[in-house]
């Protein structure tokens, strides 16, 4: 086998054949490992396999003991090469163990091997592989990025799957739809990309038909692996990709095959010691890295425009749902209402919301009536303006930036729907809101909104295929402004919904591992829902579930699902939301991403030709990635960080999840905390969850609440909270005694103690729930020990002597709340889906009342 040649210095730890088949088939995996090509798996898993690959190869690859003698010695060896690698190397490793961002991981590979490449250089050994897997990886990464940036590439190859698995399927005599992800398209890519790059580096007449040949190879492996899947009778609808592996094989083997006949050229000699700063213009590769560097930037940089003003006007009529909002006398997830919630949140961001109706009086009365004599806080019209009108007017319209549709029920005349796309042509933005499989009947007026678009609502129901962790292993985020600043997946709340034809549009939210089961309209009873399993002739794999484009010199934007807006989700989901409205309120015209991705293509490709041009001065590859993943960090991390918006006002509570806190984020299990959300949205507060623990964000905020956490204040953290309460703020912590090490730091500077002992519930309600129903009750509590003066308990009892469980410790203007119960705050103790605790939720309102009455908070 030619191409695997090493100087004599090679080391013979593994034979040299054997080795340049691991790098090949290691390198190919963690590209599709990153690109989340494999299946359903854990991202956090993934990314950690992905790290643990990086160090096989260090370890396969680089000779230690060798090394080591080679550089004691300083014999036969080039120093400034070996730093360079070590160099690239650990910026390759650091960005991807530091930084969250999956263009980057990718972009890592090529800079990771570039660093390996000349390490070995460096002292003598020449491995061929890895200089055209770093430029492979390279390419790939640049598809990658183009893939998930550009709309219309992503559409061209979604299209090319559906299409060529309808037609397999109809050579088998099956009904096949299969998403990219689904069908392995993803998969082979990279094996493509590697043959491309090798025959560009090695370019013969001879090669060229080797490579078309196994180019076709690989294209006969895919097609039999749809047949396959096209015959195949899977179990559930997650079965469907269990057999990725079988397909990511046979690539390998194939590629194999390929580089058994492949020809290396003279590799480059090291141009290290040929870089003079002096001859820098003059040299064209330099210029090649400019340009990367600018295409980089254009390609994946959100760019924001000027805001054109913060009023949204909400169609109250003629919809699927309630504007609602949390109140006393209403219990359990239905307390939660629908969009009520959704304009005070709003407001708190910036943004002034007006709801048109018919008749306001109708509109405010709709809402169930207060059951029990306790006040309510949250009232819509404190929050929102009202507009009563039967239809919508351009006079209505000129008055605001954002029209909101949500499940339209009923469909807008021929002239309203005729102003509505006037008013999104003169620069307005429409956001659309639509459910699944009909429900209501809205999808039909839905569609006839949005005819012009030539968006739809599918008569589907959107579903992950990852039973357990629903959609937060199977989301794919394009690149646009709407996802720039997500922290957390979970951020998005989509739930079930419709999936989107959106031939046009920008496919900003897919469900790459998701199928679009197809509603059965028989099934009335159940809002025509189908059978939540996978059957041939529905689309699996890669459905849209959020679409947008610019029409005109307007935008529009539609979800599927509602989700996202109710308002349970928006303790998660707001600042994505924030950033929906912060994009839909912004300047924008039609063609603008397209002259962006336009004019960054142009640079790309005057990369290409500088770098191969002639007469030309080499510059190491390495410096490609290297400048690649500086344009990303600037781009997908720097600029969503410095950009404008994003800060919120009001009565903000604050619940930390920054510290490993010990509760679900799935929302209403046992171990959730949608009760205390729901018992703060109660009393005027506003719950969000706290992903970046700094102090513009706390600052923010009125109450900042930590549940058991397991990850230790750091004394900097300390300092910050004991200043947030000193002008005014107010901490809540519950933790019990197993729990209270990761917060001893800050118990001490309030010279608090949990005592270790047990006390379990109290009281115990077991044999009489009714007896104690409007007391508080906790369930697995400890004493609390407090010295200061300025410290009073809020609840003790009496037993063999008095034991606190709740102590607050005034410091300036707020102060400390510590609950001795790391159960205390969870659903099943305060407030579930099918269940209560009176005594709770009375008590945490006089909580609430008091930290009111101190002046600063609400």
């Amino acid at each position: 086998m030619r191409g695997k040649e090493c100087s004599q210095n090679s080391w013979k730890k593994l034979p040299s054949a054997i080795l340049y088949l691991i790098n090949i088939f290691l390198v190919v995996l963690v590209l599709n490992i990153l690109s989340n090509n494999l299946g359903i798996l854990n991202i956090s898993i993934l990314y950690y396999f992905s790290i643990f690959i990086f160090f096989a190869i260090i370890l396969l690859n680089v000779p230690i003991k060798n090394l080591i003698l080679s550089v004691k010695k300083r014999k036969n060896i080039e120093p400034i090469t070996i730093v360079v690698g070590f160099i690239l190397l650990f910026i390759s490793l650091f960005l991807l163990i530091f930084f969250n961002e999956q263009f980057l991981w990718i972009v890592c590979v090529s800079l990771f091997l570039s660093g390996l490449f000349l390490i070995l250089l460096g002292i003598g050994i020449v491995r061929k592989e890895l200089h055209l897997l770093s430029i492979a990886s390279f390419a790939y990464a640049l598809f990658y990025i183009f893939l998930n940036s550009v709309s219309s590439i992503w559409l061209f190859f979604q299209s090319i799957s559906l299409n060529w698995s309808t037609v397999i399927g109809s050579l088998v005599n099956k009904s096949l739809l299969l998403g990219p992800s689904i069908s392995g398209l993803w998969i082979i890519i990279p094996f493509i990309i590697l043959i491309i790059t090798s025959l560009i580096l090695s370019f013969t007449k001879r090669q060229i038909l080797w490579s078309f040949l196994n180019i076709i190879g690989l294209i006969i492996a895919w097609t039999f692996y749809n047949i396959f899947i096209g015959i195949t009778i899977f179990e559930s609808k997650s079965d469907v990709v269990h057999y990725h592996f079988i397909l990511f094989i046979i690539c390998t083997l194939g590629i194999y095959i390929y580089f058994a006949k492949y020809q290396y050229k003279d590799i480059i000699s090291n141009p290290i010691h040929q870089l003079k700063i002096k001859s820098l213009i003059k040299n064209t590769k330099m210029w090649a890295l400019f340009f990367l560097f600018i295409s980089s930037i254009l390609l994946t940089t959100n760019i924001q425009t000027n805001e054109q003003g913060n009023k949204i006007l909400f169609y109250g009529q003629n919809q699927l749902g309630t504007w609602d909002t949390p109140e006393y006398g209403k219990y359990g997830r239905e307390a939660y209402g629908m969009f009520g919630l959704l304009p005070i949140y709003l407001k708190a961001s910036g943004f002034e919301s007006t709801i048109i109706v018919e008749n306001i009086t109708t509109f405010l009365n709709s809402s169930q009536p207060v059951h029990e004599n306790i006040t309510r806080f949250v009232n819509i019209s404190d929050y929102v303006n009202l507009i009563e009108s039967p239809k919508i007017t351009d006079d209505i319209l000129q008055d605001f930036n954002v029209l909101v549709v949500t499940n339209l029920n009923l469909s807008f005349s021929l002239e309203e729907t005729n102003r509505i796309w006037k008013f999104v042509k003169s620069g307005g933005s429409l956001l659309v809101l639509g459910d699944h499989t009909n429900v209501g009947e809205i999808q039909k007026p839905i569609n006839d909104l949005l005819g012009p678009s030539g968006i739809k609502l599918r008569f589907d129901s959107a579903l992950p295929m990852d039973v357990r962790s629903k959609w937060l292993n199977c989301y794919q985020l394009f690149n646009h402004p709407i996802i720039s600043k997500i922290k957390d997946l979970d951020e998005i709340q989509i739930s079930v919904g419709a999936s989107l034809d959106a031939p046009q549009a920008i496919p900003i939210v897919i469900g790459r591992y998701a199928l679009s089961d197809e509603g059965d309209r028989t099934n009335e009873d159940m809002a025509y829902l189908g059978d939540y399993e996978y059957n041939q002739g529905e689309q699996i794999g890669d459905i849209i579930l959020v679409a947008g484009m610019h029409y005109d010199k307007g935008k529009v934007l539609v979800f599927g699902d509602t989700s996202t807006f109710q308002n349970s989700a928006l303790p998660y989901s707001f600042y994505f939301i924030q950033q929906i409205f912060n994009w839909l309120t912004e300047e924008g015209a039609q063609n603008g991403e397209y002259i962006q991705f336009g004019i960054s293509l142009i640079f790309l490709i005057l990369a290409i030709i500088f770098y191969f041009f002639k007469k030309t001065k080499h510059v190491i590859f390495g410096l490609f990635p290297l400048i690649l993943c500086s344009a990303l960090l600037i781009s997908t991390v720097i600029l969503p960080i410095i950009q404008i918006g994003g800060e919120i006002n009001g009565n903000i509570v604050y619940i930390d999840t920054t510290h490993n806190e010990r509760f679900s984020i799935e929302p209403f299990t046992d171990d959730s905390i949608n009760g205390l959300m729901l018992n703060l949205n109660r009393n005027g507060f506003l719950p969000l969850f706290l992903r970046d623990f700094t102090r513009e964000r706390v600052k923010e905020v009125k109450i900042l609440i930590f549940n058991a956490p397991t990850k230790s204040f750091s004394a900097e953290e300390v300092d910050l909270l004991a200043q947030y309460m000193y002008q005014g703020g107010i901490v809540v912590l519950a933790t019990g005694y197993e729990d209270k090490d990761a917060s001893n730091l800050l118990l001490d500077k309030f010279e608090l103690e949990i005592e270790g002992i047990p006390l379990g519930p109290v009281p115990y309600v077991e044999f009489s729930p009714e007896e104690y129903e409007n007391e508080p009750k906790f369930v697995d509590s400890w004493p609390i020990i407090y010295q200061k003066e300025n410290a009073k308990p809020y609840y003790n009892f009496t037993w063999d002597r008095d034991y606190n469980l709740m102590v607050f410790v005034e410091h300036g203007g707020g102060g400390l709340l510590l609950v001795a119960d790391s159960q205390y705050l969870l659903d099943r103790n305060i407030e579930s889906i099918y269940d209560y605790w009176p005594g709770n939720i009375i008590f945490l309102k006089h909580i609430l009342d008091d930290f009111q009455e101190r002046g600063d908070v609400g």
